[in-house]
């Protein structure tokens, strides 16, 4: 079966830029079909179209009409009213030149449609036999950075560690597993200082398998215990912080990370806020050009969740206190990249706060 139910697929030209990030997390996949009010395609829309929009600086609520693709790619066919010979007409297109083309353009969906340009059915990339799109993470690690005092949860952290915060009902450090094993992640490694023993308790009462602690002699800060994977770890691999709670997709995230060769990538949330005062714009000699009534300012906020080729691991020293923002700059100094993979804020709750 090629085809799929393509009514989630498809998204209407007029909505906007969180509305498009909203649905692409819901059907799992890298692109939208962008119709108008008749069905009729007016092009794709994909999660790299978003990310680039964002890091330009647009702001998550604006339309979607600009950041569109208008010529994409697709199958047209025109006998539209035997089902059957739909089915046949788009199977024979269905070709190793057509396998090629998505493989090589990284293409997800392919809408069909009619002479009119009517869609008509949608084919999934996935549903494809050899999809290049179906491996799962099974061979990447993830660190879980579970050793802080939690200061800003006190006087809750008094009594229990960060990591056992509740989270509907489970605990923060459970629900960070559970994503990471719905896409595959077998190879667990928590981090641990800060009453460690009632950590390794609970875990080890909840039965997780898979799990492997190293434990800091004293607090080594965000990024410290990461040099004690040295040896340990020869793939690309995720590090988290044990109060992020993040609902993304994370192959999406893994494919972005290695297509672009980045020796780091951060995953970062559109963050808006709005000034509750009017603001007023002056020239060189300080007079009035206008006043903007409570305006809105579009942050991109550092969620962390991040992915790290093994060879960072060198950079971090042994047993010394070391923060994730001096090693993010420390690679760009040595000329490495860093990428950064937006999300919506919706898609990211920070348990770090009372």
């Amino acid at each position: 079966m090629l085809s799929i139910k393509m009514e989630k697929f498809l998204f209407n030209l007029n909505k906007n830029i969180k509305d498009a990030l909203l649905q692409l997390e819901l059907t799992a996949t890298k692109c939208l079909i962008i119709v108008d009010s008749k069905n009729n395609l007016k092009g794709t829309l994909t999660d790299g179209d978003v990310r680039r929009a964002l890091l330009k600086g647009a702001d998550i609520n604006m339309g979607i009409k600009q950041h569109i693709r208008k010529k994409p790619f697709f199958i047209k066919i025109h006998n539209t009213l035997n089902i059957k010979k739909n089915k046949n007409d788009i199977e024979k297109k269905i070709t190793k030149e057509f396998l090629k083309k998505i493989k090589n353009d990284h293409i997800d969906l392919v809408p069909v449609v009619d002479k009119k340009n009517f869609i008509i059915d949608v084919i999934s990339v996935k549903n494809i036999q050899n999809s290049p799109y179906d491996k799962k993470l099974t061979n990447i690690s993830a660190l879980i950075m579970a050793g802080g005092k939690g200061t800003r949860l006190k006087p809750f952290t008094n009594y229990f560690p960060k990591p056992l915060t509740p989270v509907k009902d489970k605990t923060a450090i459970e629900t960070i597993i559970d994503s990471f094993s719905s896409f595959g992640v077998k190879d667990f490694y928590i981090s641990l200082n800060y009453k460690k023993n009632l950590i390794k308790s609970y875990l080890s009462e909840s039965k997780i398998l898979g799990l492997k602690f190293i434990e800091e002699k004293k607090p080594l800060g965000t990024a410290g215990s990461i040099s004690m994977l040295k040896g340990k770890i020869n793939e690309d691999f995720f590090v988290i912080n044990c109060d992020s709670i993040i609902q993304i997709d994370l192959k999406r995230f893994y494919e972005f990370h290695k297509n672009k060769n980045f020796q780091i990538s951060l995953v970062a949330a559109t963050k808006n806020f709005q000034l509750s005062y009017g603001s007023c714009e002056i020239n060189k000699n300080g007079e009035l050009k206008k006043i903007v009534e409570k305006p809105k300012i579009n942050f991109l906020v550092n969620t962390g969740l991040y992915l790290l080729k093994p060879d960072i691991i060198n950079l971090i020293p042994k047993n010394k206190f070391f923060e994730m923002d001096v090693l993010i700059k420390k690679v760009k100094q040595k000329g490495g990249k860093v990428g950064v993979f937006p999300m919506n804020e919706d898609q990211w709750n920070d348990v770090g706060e009372l």
